[in-house]
């Protein structure tokens, strides 16, 4: 009995689990929780935005400001409300607000993926698992190891050019170029500096090599008992 899946039935797999766990971790890790973590670990109290108005001016908030402002921002971009947030004083600028449109685009599009994930993972194992038990589970645990490789491999090559690899990420999904803010007047950029994009990308990487081990041995486990159970009747 052949039960070993083969390496297009493998790579669909792990294709769908990838794009699926990782649109649903980025969304997870949008939240507060993880900004005010973030925040913290990187020693930010504090930080001085510039206010928008005739004259200018400058607004400092403390950590627990940042929190609220990058909520409402999250909620936006996430889809939980239909308007952008306003602040008073006026934050960000239109130019500003036309970039976090864009964002929340990319994620209303990401989200689509989710689905179309989970139903290439549902095609391939019931295919796998007409062929039996073994097969099903083979085909997790390669597929989930294999994500889980894909996930580690990009990572490290992030972690070597976290600069190129986020330009590269921006020039693909906002090709219009309107991401490029000045750091001396741009409160977008200092409500998300490098230690957030940093953050947030080790995060939603390491949990998703997480969830990929942890899969991975539970089909193991699967594998065997399956195997056991086909011994034991022939």
């Amino acid at each position: 009995m052949n039960t070993s899946p083969g390496k297009v039935e493998t790579a669909l797999f792990a294709v769908g689990f990838a794009i699926a766990g990782l649109v649903i971790l980025a969304i997870v890790w949008s939240g507060t929780a993880a900004y005010e973590d973030m925040a913290k670990a990187s020693g930010i109290d504090q930080a001085t935005l510039i206010a928008h108005v005739p004259g200018g001016g400058t607004y400092t908030t403390d950590r627990n400001g940042l929190v609220i402002i990058h909520g409402r921002w999250s909620t936006y971009i996430t889809g939980g409300v239909a308007d952008p947030p306003r602040f008073e004083p006026p934050l960000f600028t239109e130019d500003e607000y036309s970039h976090m449109a864009d964002v929340r685009r990319v994620f209303d599009g990401a989200k689509l993926f989710i689905p179309a994930g989970l139903f290439v993972m549902a095609i391939r194992l019931q295919r796998a698992r007409a062929r039996s038990a073994e097969a099903m589970f083979r085909l997790v645990r390669d597929g989930a190891v294999a994500a889980g490789v894909v996930v580690a491999l990009l990572g490290i090559v992030a972690a070597l050019a976290f600069e190129q690899a986020f330009l590269l990420f921006h020039e693909v999904f906002f090709p219009q170029g309107n991401f490029l803010f000045d750091p001396a007047t741009s409160n977008l950029v200092r409500l998300y500096p490098d230690w957030y994009w940093q953050g947030i990308t080790f995060r939603i990487g390491l949990s998703f090599i997480a969830v990929a081990a942890a899969v991975a041995v539970a089909a193991s486990v699967g594998l065997r008992r399956a195997r056991s159970t086909r011994l034991a009747t022939e």
